[in-house]
């Protein structure tokens, strides 16, 4: 007998808070702590239970659910540690689940003999356990992250979960949902859910993590037509775990934006109280722009110095949209980015800019992918890259194809880096792929320290400065 998670939940919860509920059992408080099976053998002890042979099968059903055998032993310790956690009973979530662990059955995850890892050491995140987070602080972190501009258009995820109590939607126009997967317009959102993450397969390791782990997920829908005029600022919060395992939480946003609708986003990633606090960041964004449609999208990556942090980003783009990607990393121990766009119709817009600083002991990794298939589209992508310490490294992987049928493309590429230090390392391959013939495109790479006339002049602007500041205070 086949018990769906969603079932087995449910049966746990209405013996403790149902019209049957046993006097002698767990407390809604109890209910939600522990594994599931811990959960479960409580209810399958109480002599109360007036379904025996459901609790049997959800003793089994549990212990089922926990045994996922996968070839990578990580994968296979991650996922049997937290697929417990999840208390969704949303369908599509559901499903999102189910395809992304048998995904990760196959999959192996990279090392620095994989081409697309080959500068980043993903070794560290790997050592540590994992656990849930804990949340605490959540309230206090929002104050310290405002956004002036979107003080009424504000949606906060903490872990991973979104918060209602916390975010404020209240300039939003008729029409717009922006919240919860459990409220969303499900023909939408079921359509387009993990579709992205789907394609690339095996290329996105930590994206099929995610999908698998993922307790929620925050969507934002806009009809056709509708243009909000405030940004909408999502501000993901992570909080340490209550022992000294690391916390892991698996943040996701899904944007689904109609013909001719405009929007701009701004996503923050931060910590919540105290700058040492230690926890892995893995999130997953997937865009769909329907033809016509208007997306500025800013993110902003300030955790905290001792995280690691994870994030892809999957846009597609129907004919005559625009995309607008400003992009800024200064936090984490280890920062990744990957970031596939996809033009799917003429006349598609896409602009990129990327500001990295890499202090001591920081990696930040941005790779992206974008793909022109489509006539008269339009790329622009600027990387610039600032090391700051010895031990700091830059990587970015940037790559642009320009396909066959991509004609009067115009598609630029530039990366830009500053050493400011003896030993500070960027690694940096721009690639630009053509097999159109009439098209215009161009890319390069620069790679320097500071000179001594601008290190002259430098020290020569601060020195005045310096002065005029003492000549004022006297």
């Amino acid at each position: 007998m086949h018990v769906p998670l969603s079932q087995q939940l449910q049966h746990g919860q209405n013996m403790v808070t149902g019209p049957h509920a046993c006097p002698h059992h767990l407390s809604p408080r109890h209910f939600s702590c522990g594994t599931l099976q811990q959960r479960m053998q409580a209810t399958q002890q109480s002599r109360h239970c007036r379904n025996r042979r459901l609790c049997n099968t959800v003793q089994a059903a549990a212990s089922t659910q926990l045994k996922i055998v996968a070839e990578d032993k990580w994968i296979q310790r991650t996922l049997s540690g937290h697929t417990d956690n999840h208390r969704h009973q949303n369908e599509t979530l559901e499903r999102l689940h189910q395809q992304c662990i048998d995904t990760l059955k196959t999959m192996r995850m990279p090392t620095n003999r994989s081409e697309a890892y080959r500068y980043t050491d993903v070794a560290p995140i790997m050592s540590v356990s994992f656990q849930v987070a804990s949340g605490d602080g959540a309230e206090e972190a929002v104050g310290q992250h405002p956004l002036d501009a979107a003080i009424s258009s504000r949606l906060v995820i903490v872990d991973g979960v979104v918060s209602p109590e916390l975010s404020s939607m209240s300039s939003m126009p008729d029409g717009v949902y922006i919240g919860g997967i459990e409220n969303a317009p499900s023909q939408a959102v079921s359509q387009q859910l993990g579709a992205q993450s789907a394609a690339h397969g095996n290329a996105l390791p930590f994206a099929a993590l995610n999908g698998a782990l993922a307790t929620d997920v925050a969507c934002v829908v806009v009809p056709a037509g509708v243009h909000i005029q405030q940004p909408l600022h999502v501000l993901y919060l992570s909080t340490e775990s209550t022992s000294s395992a690391t916390a892991m939480s698996n943040p996701r946003l899904l944007v689904i934006m109609g013909d001719s609708s405009c929007l701009e986003l701004v996503e923050e990633f931060a910590p919540g109280p105290g700058n040492g606090t230690k926890y892995f960041t893995n999130s997953v964004t997937e865009v769909q722009l329907d033809e016509g449609a208007q997306l500025n999208h800013g993110y902003a990556e300030v955790q905290s110095g001792a995280s690691y942090h994870v994030k892809a980003s999957m846009v597609r783009q129907a004919a005559r949209s625009s995309y607008t990607c400003n992009e800024a990393a200064m936090g984490a121990a280890i920062s990744r980015h990957d970031l596939y766009i996809q033009q799917v119709g003429e006349a598609t817009n896409t602009t990129l800019r990327a500001f990295t600083v890499c202090g001591e002991g920081q990696l930040h990794d941005l790779h992206s992918k974008l793909l022109l298939n489509h006539p008269e589209g339009q790329a622009n992508q600027l990387h610039k890259c600032i090391v700051s310490a010895a031990s700091g490294r830059g990587v970015f992987d940037g790559n642009v194809r320009v396909g066959q049928a991509a004609q009067k493309t115009d598609a630029q590429q530039l990366s830009r880096n500053l050493l400011l230090v003896p030993r500070a390392t960027v690694n940096v391959k721009p690639n630009l792929q053509i097999i159109a013939d009439d098209v215009k495109c161009s890319h390069g790479c620069a790679v320097s320290d500071l000179e001594e006339d601008q290190m002259f002049y430098f020290r020569y602007v601060l020195l005045q400065q310096a002065c005029a500041c003492q000549v004022a205070a006297c």
